[in-house]
């Protein structure tokens, strides 16, 4: 019986271990899966501070055009200048890579129109780029001069209403 009693101790002890084991490897595993829950939950939030930093961003981006654009709406209103106004009125004017045409609307008051009077269809496609902080007058002299160009203001010009119609032509010399 001493045998049994002892094999039966054994057996006892075996399985008290194996409960220990398995109980440090439930609470190994809980603390792991904590752990994941935790990193899951800091991801989460990092993730929602990304999209609220993000529509920030968007949202002094948009203000930011829309004080450009104000600003620029301003200067597109059409105004009644006298023609002395028209060709000493300071520019500003900045295009990467614009045709003739493209540059003297740029330079020109919004209500004027822009005829181009070249035979050289190869300088109305051309693409420059252009600079300007000076009178309107000297850009245009500036723009044109070297590519063998001129221009003439026509203030007076009305369309079928009555309405002024003020028109730059660009023209060969």
């Amino acid at each position: 019986m001493n045998r049994s009693v002892a094999l039966g101790l054994t057996l006892i002890g075996v399985l008290c271990e194996a409960n220990t084991a398995m109980a440090v490897q439930d609470s190994a595993q809980a603390a792991e899966l904590d752990s994941v829950r935790q990193e899951l939950i800091e991801a989460k939030a990092a993730i929602e501070e990304a999209r609220q930093i993000a529509e920030q961003i968007v949202l002094d981006a948009q203000k930011q055009a829309n004080q450009i654009n104000q600003s620029s709406v301003v200067n597109d209103l059409p105004v009644d200048l006298s023609p002395v106004e028209i060709q000493r009125g300071q520019v500003a004017v900045e295009i990467a890579a614009g045709t003739v045409e493209e540059i003297a609307t740029a330079i020109m008051p919004n209500d004027w129109r822009i005829m181009v009077d070249v035979n050289d269809k190869a300088i109305l496609q051309k693409r420059f780029q252009y600079v300007s902080t000076k009178s309107r007058d000297q850009a245009l002299r500036d723009l044109l001069a070297p590519i063998g160009l001129k221009h003439q203001y026509f203030f007076d010009l009305k369309d079928e209403q009555g309405a002024k119609r003020p028109l730059l032509v660009i023209s060969q010399r």
